[in-house]
């Protein structure tokens, strides 16, 4: 039972609050069909069933963005990641819980001066020539408040609300709970995962209580950006940092959401969406690290058209393999190749079970979609949410970087459309496609992999006798006696490491003959002479290696 998996007397009145939050917008028959109600009959409270008539003519998706609200950070930071989950949620859903707005009222500055001087450790005028005492912005985690440092710089002071991480983590801990327990009651929860959805929860909530981590990736993005002077991401004063406290320069900016107060003030809206584009793509594709909630109240414009950003709370990582499979996705789609499309989504989709034809089916459907269309037609976020439907209605889930992903593109296009109707993101995407699928076959990347796969069959080869003789002591341990000689294994490890060593000499030794017979086959010009001599040389070298490499794979023939 669920009473009996989490602390009675100190998670039942919350849950007993969440329930009654959750009736008072209507949400009563949400709270039947995962059965709540029951465990309130087991813990002795009276539900009552009171939703307010007003909140009960909204649509079910607006009603559950308001009771989230109403539940506070860990709620409203849940309902976040669900708009995420885009192969999760139709897009009735993912419009209303976008809408999140993690809304608070303000706290009496003399509620968290205890904290905040202890944080600075020393007094307020010490650390700012000013202070202003009133919030300028207050959220469910922090409040913010204005500055100045004594060297003039305007700064923003970021405060933990005192408390608040109990707070968060008490309800993770329920919501753990009723995971846990929907997820083994329920046998069509499990398709939705809530167990991984809460723990995917609780590492994006921990980045956004600590305050210390979101300066690091608040610097980090600094870092990636500092070359472009577009691009403005507020400077961190690190030796201020705490995890409860974070100050940084203060933006003032026009928010992405006036676009009236941008053009009154003689923006440029296309060159905008197309800086706002490249800034992302640039985050996607080449660093790896994007900002994974680029919505308009993230975005300022500055004078100039640059754009700046705020709130490096959340925030996504990408590996190269991954991005790899993105450009596969997209070349898949622009080349009509379903089965590509196919083995990418179904790499994604973690080995889960699929019904092949229904999957074919969908597949075809989409790209019957973009027949006539060239990649370059293409809207992608347009693509992306169609992929996401087929994921969702063949109940494949995306890996969290993914569905994050997929949520920051999605979220971008939708932002440039704004600025510019006609805006298309995949304009600003293929120039980084090709950049990536080129380097693919880029000589230093290739190198690159045969070095990691060289590695990787080298650390199994030198592993192997360690877990062949543990798997034998398993099998003695259980009253099994196998025995196997280890010396032997450990020659085997040594002829596998022997034969890869070849193998890269043998293409080295490829590449020296296809590079050098360039060389010497360009035009004989005494500006070439040099050229044709390495080439020249390069092929010396490469038939050396290869007597090398028969003389040894004669000597391992004759050897016992």
């Amino acid at each position: 039972m669920l009473i009996a998996s989490i602390e009675r007397l100190k998670a039942a009145p919350r849950l007993v609050e969440i329930v009654r939050v959750m009736i008072h917008f209507g949400l009563h028959d949400l709270v039947h069909s995962v059965g709540i109600h029951r465990v309130l009959a087991e813990a002795g409270h009276a539900l009552g069933w009171d939703p307010d008539p007003v909140l009960a003519a909204k649509p079910l998706p607006e009603r559950a963005r308001l009771a989230l609200e109403a539940l506070g950070p860990a709620f409203v930071k849940l309902g976040q990641v669900l708009a995420a989950r885009v192969d999760l949620l139709g897009p009735e859903w993912i419009a209303s819980l976008d809408q999140l707005h993690d809304r608070a009222g303000t706290l009496p500055f003399a509620e968290v001066e205890a904290q905040l001087l202890a944080d600075l450790g020393r007094p307020l005028a010490e650390c700012f020539a000013t202070f202003e005492f009133e919030p300028a912005a207050a959220g469910s985690i922090a409040q913010v408040h204005r500055a100045t440092l004594p060297g003039g710089e305007r700064v923003a002071v970021k405060i933990r609300r005192p408390g608040v991480d109990a707070k968060v983590e008490a309800d993770l801990t329920l919501l753990e709970a009723l995971a846990d327990w929907w997820e083994a009651e329920n046998p069509l929860a499990r398709r939705y995962r809530p167990v991984e959805l809460v723990r995917q929860l609780r590492k994006s909530l921990a980045r956004e209580v600590d305050f210390a981590i979101e300066a690091r990736s608040q610097m980090r993005f600094a870092e990636s950006f500092r070359d472009r002077d577009d691009v403005v991401v507020p400077l961190v004063h690190a030796e201020f940092t705490r995890a409860s406290l974070l100050v940084m320069d203060w933006v003032d900016g026009i928010p992405a959401t006036d676009l009236a107060a941008a053009d009154a003030a003689g923006l440029d809206r296309p060159q905008l969406a197309a800086r706002g584009a490249d800034m992302v793509l640039q985050m996607v594709l080449v660093d790896g690290m994007f900002h994974a909630d680029p919505h308009p109240g993230n975005v300022f414009f500055l004078p100039g058209n640059r754009i700046a950003l705020i709130d490096f709370g959340m925030v996504g990582w990408l590996s190269r393999k991954r991005r790899e499979e993105l450009v596969d996705l997209l070349v898949g789609v622009a080349t009509r190749d379903a089965e590509a499309m196919r083995d990418v989504l179904l790499s994604w989709a973690d080995g889960r079970r699929v019904n092949a034809e229904r999957f074919a089916e969908d597949l075809g459907r989409l790209l019957h979609l973009y027949e006539h269309a060239s990649l370059r037609e293409m809207r992608l976020g347009t693509l992306l949410a169609d992929i996401a439907a087929i994921m969702r209605e063949n109940h494949l889930l995306l890996p969290p970087d993914l569905a994050l992903l997929f949520k920051a593109l999605i979220t971008l296009e939708g932002l440039g459309t704004r600025l510019v109707p006609r805006f298309m993101l995949i304009d600003h995407v293929t120039p980084f496609v090709k950049r990536l699928a080129a380097e693919r076959w880029d000589p230093k990347h290739l190198a690159g992999r045969f070095s990691g796969a060289t590695r990787e069959w080298g650390r199994a080869a030198r592993a192997a006798p360690r877990l062949l003789e543990a798997l034998a002591r398993r099998f003695t341990d259980d009253g099994v006696a196998l025995r196997f000689e280890v010396r032997e294994i450990e020659a085997f490890g040594q002829r596998m490491q022997a034969s890869l060593d070849r193998l890269a000499i043998g293409i080295v030794t490829a590449a020296l003959i296809v590079g050098s017979s360039i060389l010497v086959s360009v035009v004989k010009s005494e500006v070439s002479t040099l050229a044709w001599l390495l080439g020249l040389v390069g092929i010396v070298i490469a038939f050396g290696n290869s007597a090398w490499m028969l003389l040894s794979m004669r000597k391992n023939r004759r050897s016992p």
